[in-house]
């Protein structure tokens, strides 16, 4: 074992929770009560669509939500950090696993394979398949998921490194060590449309079923929505 090698991590990792911690202090300085709200208010979408869907026993998916409840939580938390890269690489997968749940909610065989890590689908087949859905066709649905897709590919570019501007160490807030305003203007951003947006899409593929939810869930998933999407759902906006 080389000593100096484990003697400097013992050194080094206290360091970096240090600036971890300074950082995250500086986030919350200039976090305003409107961000907080916003941003926090998103991070409950999932759990409260696990509790909604399995009030109408659909239980099936509850392993995707876990995960989706803990991508949109890692995101959230990173970016106290400033690793907004990071943070949008969840939200990536936000997207993914979002598309796969209303995929397999009606595809039970390739559900399980899927578990077995024996199924694999892509994202073009996903939208290819949510695209001619009755529950998306008769709405606004097939351009939401244009929409959506657009963010997948915003993000597979932070993924993929495509270009410095998607590097961590590119934006300001690594390189001062500080918090950015820009930096967390733009995460806030794809953070917040992102939830809107995936939202929107599984209201509207459970349209029909939205009022046997408990009263609770269905208020806060239905809460921050416009007043034209609430129309498009059959919801009243008097």
């Amino acid at each position: 074992m080389n000593t100096q090698i484990l003697t400097n991590a013992k050194k080094d990792i206290p360091l970096y929770f240090g600036e971890f911690q300074s950082f995250w202090n500086k986030t919350i300085e200039n976090y305003s009560d409107d961000d907080l709200h916003d941003c926090y208010r998103n991070t409950l979408i999932f759990k409260n669509w696990q509790i909604a869907l399995n009030h109408i026993d659909v239980k099936q998916l509850d392993t995707i939500l876990l995960e989706l409840h803990e991508d949109i939580n890692s995101s959230f938390y990173l970016s106290y950090f400033g690793q907004y890269r990071s943070a949008h690489i969840h939200l990536r997968s936000v997207i993914e696993l979002s598309l796969q749940i209303l995929y397999f909610y009606q595809h039970e065989v390739e559900f399980s394979q899927w578990k077995d890590g024996k199924f694999v689908i892509k994202h073009e087949k996903l939208t290819e398949y949510l695209t001619s859905h009755p529950q998306i066709i008769d709405t606004k649905g097939v351009k939401l998921i244009g929409d959506i897709t657009n963010q997948w590919k915003l993000f597979s570019k932070f993924i993929h490194a495509e270009a410095p501007i998607y590097f961590q160490t590119n934006q300001q807030s690594f390189q001062t060590n500080q918090f950015s305003i820009k930096d967390f203007g733009i995460f806030k951003s794809n953070f917040l449309k992102t939830g809107y947006q995936i939202n929107k899409l599984l209201l509207l593929f459970f349209r029909d079923r939205i009022n046997l939810f408990p009263t609770q869930q269905k208020d806060i998933l239905t809460g921050n929505m416009k007043p034209e999407d609430l129309t498009e759902l059959g919801f009243s906006t008097t």
